[in-house]
């Protein structure tokens, strides 16, 4: 009898080793992901914002050369192809300036997109050069992408900073080595190690992940 109740007690001990180190990497690689994925938007969020100043300065040279409007926009948003929609607006003389606005909503970091079509619109209704209300919405576009350089550039030393904690971790380990300890046997060696190790990465990597949350906040 006692020794059942020894192996059961054995038993749901591994298990729950078991289950909190399944738990220790699936939390691991949810961190990897999500830190990838962040990075990832926030490239194209950065891409999208240049293409939108890109298109007003091509729309306005477009119509400098004496383009219609409609086929000027087509022009200018040929080469961007999540502007597929503006471009076959254009092509069947629909609403510009509403294209322009679905696709702004749609598109994270092309809400600049919102602000061609309100210049679209009032040069249409006020009468007005489109291609002078373009220049200064390109102008603010530029401004607002300065601004938020500096955002960024200020957020840079919090992103170091999270990302040197979590790799320092790694210095701990090979002070272990240098002082004649073994903590990679540990870590590698027995369930207990492998879940505080994958414990450990999973931790770090979420305050990484966390640290990069607080930070687009800031910066969108």
């Amino acid at each position: 009898m006692a020794t059942g109740l020894t192996v059961c007690v054995l038993w749901l001990s591994r298990g729950g080793l078991a289950i909190a180190l399944l738990g220790g990497v699936v939390l691991l690689g949810w961190a990897i992901r999500r830190i990838i994925d962040n990075s990832r938007r926030r490239r194209e969020r950065a891409r999208r914002r240049a293409a939108v100043v890109e298109l007003c300065d091509a729309l306005a040279a477009e119509l400098d050369a004496g383009l219609p409007a409609a086929q000027a926009a087509e022009r200018a948003c040929a080469s961007w192809d999540e502007l597929r929609d503006v471009v076959n607006s254009a092509r069947l003389g629909d609403d510009l300036a509403a294209a322009l606005r679905r696709q702004g909503a749609a598109l994270p970091g092309a809400e600049g997109l919102r602000s061609v079509a309100a210049a679209w619109e009032v040069a249409g209704r006020s009468g007005a050069a489109l291609v002078v209300v373009l220049s200064r919405v390109a102008a603010s576009l530029r401004s607002d992408e300065e601004a938020r350089d500096e955002v960024t550039a200020a957020l840079g030393p919090p992103r170091a900073t999270a990302k040197m904690l979590a790799l320092l971790p790694l210095f701990g380990l090979a002070l272990g080595l240098s002082m004649g300890a073994d903590p990679l046997g540990f870590l590698l060696g027995s369930t207990a190690g492998l879940f505080c190790l994958a414990a450990g990465c999973g931790l770090a990597l979420a305050g990484v992940w966390w640290v990069e949350q607080l930070a687009s906040a800031v910066e969108s």
